[in-house]
């Protein structure tokens, strides 16, 4: 369902994952990189493009983040191991049910609410 890889603006500029990725911003940043691109002038690169695109984002990874700003670390983690935000949200379950028993992690909570609006299938419990 989520596409993953680490894009470029069409200019070639790295984009917020790619920064946060290479250790040069943080995810905190995240409204710096908005407001960039909100003052862009108009006609350039960057004006252009949909915001998804110049935060390196797909869509769906776009919309995750806008419905649930907690999941923007699963976000990069799944551009850094290249794979599905599911995938890197499962994982986390999984780690954070062994370590924190009594306590729902961020991605139990992301992986719920995904499932309660249909966003990804009933997949069974790892």
């Amino acid at each position: 369902m989520f596409k993953l890889h680490q894009r470029k603006r069409s200019d070639d500029r790295p984009t917020f994952v790619g920064d946060v990725l290479r250790g040069e911003t943080t995810l905190d940043r995240i409204d710096d990189y908005i407001d960039r691109w909100h003052d862009a002038p108009m006609g350039s690169p960057d004006s252009s493009m949909e915001l998804h695109e110049f935060l390196g984002m797909t869509w769906e990874e776009y919309r995750l983040w806008g419905e649930r700003p907690e999941s923007l670390r699963f976000i990069v983690a799944a551009h850094r191991a290249r794979k599905p935000v599911r995938e890197i949200l499962y994982a986390d379950r999984a780690l954070g049910a062994a370590a924190r028993s009594s306590n729902k992690t961020d991605a139990e909570r992301v992986l719920a609410w995904l499932k309660s609006r249909g966003r990804i299938g009933k997949i069974a419990d790892r």
